[in-house]
């Protein structure tokens, strides 16, 4: 058979196999092992969110209001407060404020909690401060806002 050649067909070994399986099972349990922590974050996140939007709904809606009104009653009045009784801290309660454009916290947030305390500065400014808390699997969380409104 002159002028007839070889043909050498090379086909993957056993070995080789075995090996590309072994690579795309690491990575899959690589991946499959990141979703939990993955969510788990992406969870915390969007409670930190949702509380800070709260918050800040609640500060805008409070200043909103003006120097003149920044008192228990008036914003009672105005439905920003749940009471005009402050707690031991004197932080006034705002847990049930529920209107579409605030949210109330305990329905938005597990165990969720509003609280919002004013302080006079001086004869012209007044300090705001707005915390909203809540329950995480590891423990309490939250967030707080101070801001100042002067009379002008």
């Amino acid at each position: 058979m002159e002028g007839a050649y070889t043909r050498h067909v090379r086909a993957y070994s056993l070995a080789e196999t075995l090996f590309a399986v072994f690579l795309i099972a690491i990575c899959g349990l690589i991946i499959g092992s990141t979703l939990p922590v993955a969510n788990s974050s992406r969870a915390r996140a969007d409670l930190l969110n949702k509380a800070t939007e709260i918050a800040q709904k609640q500060m805008e809606a409070v200043k909103g209001l003006g120097y003149a009104n920044l008192n228990a009653t008036a914003l009672a009045n105005a439905g920003l407060l749940d009471s005009t009784v402050p707690d031991g801290s004197g932080f006034l309660r705002f847990d049930n404020v529920d209107s579409t454009e605030f949210g109330a916290p305990w329905q938005v947030l597990p165990s969720g909690k509003g609280r919002l305390r004013i302080q006079q500065v001086r004869n012209d400014l007044r300090s705001i401060t707005v915390r909203v808390e809540w329950t995480e699997r590891n423990g309490e969380r939250s967030v707080q806002l101070t801001n100042y409104l002067g009379e002008f």
